[in-house]
């Protein structure tokens, strides 16, 4: 049976960036049919138009046949650099929403495809042979149910500046230290896909709720050292922009899925400083330097067992 990845973007004025996201994903080459559902939450800027534009050179360059009850277009022009998998559909809607989560929550009610994806709309896929290097994955061990691999991060012009790349998942870890899943090279299973798991009373942690859950669940999971996904990394993205908030909604998750307090303490003060106060102090100051690097063999050391990262 063909593989079909359903790939979810929620997006909103990020014109800026989605033409590169949107290309990333209809680049894939492989024996797959691509799902792509975009959701744009009402833009103001040029996102709707950049968004038009694709679906209409699909509809130039492409028949279509139905699968599924979705149609799919099949290229019919091999010059044509879009479709260069077993079909494409490609489905957009154009609307205010709640927010990212609420976005992300109605794409995949759309979903077709036996294995889920979500691609923000400032990342990227690292290169056109992603997709197939999944499924190839997927269809070699059978009841495997999440993947998650590495992934470069990038500036806004798309310069790569670091490497997301950890050599184990480990439970602890995630809970109360450092959240190493790359959201961007992550793929799972429809099958163990629930909604209720995409929580909007998140802003800036519900894709490390969402995967904690799925592990707190004891999913089936492969770590692999290849790259994926792009995050792109950047003053106005949550990550960096609302740090504060972020600390808040880590404690809030660690809480929830293990209440031990000593844990939770020593979480408190570690994230607080790599969350908080390491984006601001960080090379800048040895005394804080020292005091950190201290912090972070301490805090692994009582809560994994293990040295830091």
């Amino acid at each position: 049976m063909d593989r079909v990845i359903s790939i979810v973007t929620p997006s909103f004025n990020q014109g800026e960036f989605i033409e590169a996201t949107i290309r990333s994903v209809l680049s894939q080459k492989g024996n797959f049919y691509i799902d792509y559902i975009i959701m744009d939450g009402g833009s103001t800027d040029n996102s709707v138009e950049i968004i038009k534009k694709y679906e209409k050179l699909l509809a130039e360059n492409c028949k279509t046949i139905t699968k599924e009850d979705t149609d799919y277009y099949i290229k019919k022009n091999n010059d044509f650099p879009w479709n260069n998998c077993l079909g494409i559909g490609y489905r957009r809607q154009s609307e205010k929403d709640r927010g990212q989560v609420h976005a992300l929550k109605k794409g995949f009610r759309l979903a077709e495809g036996d294995i889920y994806y979500w691609l923000n709309s400032d990342d990227i896929l690292v290169d056109d042979a992603v997709f197939q290097v999944v499924c190839d994955i997927f269809d070699s061990q059978p009841g495997l149910q999440l993947l998650t691999g590495d992934g470069p991060f990038i500036t806004k012009a798309g310069k790569e500046t670091g490497l997301h790349h950890v050599d184990r998942i480990q439970f602890k870890e995630l809970l109360y230290l450092d959240y190493h899943i790359l959201q961007p090279s992550t793929f799972f299973h429809r099958d163990v896909y629930r909604e209720d798991y995409l929580k909007e009373r998140y802003t800036c942690v519900f894709d490390a709720d969402f995967f904690i859950h799925l592990l707190y669940d004891k999913v089936i999971y492969k770590k692999v050292n290849l790259r994926f996904g792009a995050f792109r990394f950047y003053a106005e993205n949550k990550t960096l922009g609302l740090s504060k908030r972020r600390f808040k909604e880590q404690r809030k998750v660690s809480w929830t899925y293990s209440k031990n307090v000593f844990f939770f303490i020593i979480s408190n003060i570690y994230r607080y400083f790599e969350i908080v106060l390491k984006p601001r102090y960080y090379g800048k100051n040895r005394c804080f330097d020292f005091l950190f690097n201290a912090l972070r063999k301490t805090g692994y050391k009582l809560i994994t067992g293990k040295p830091g990262r």
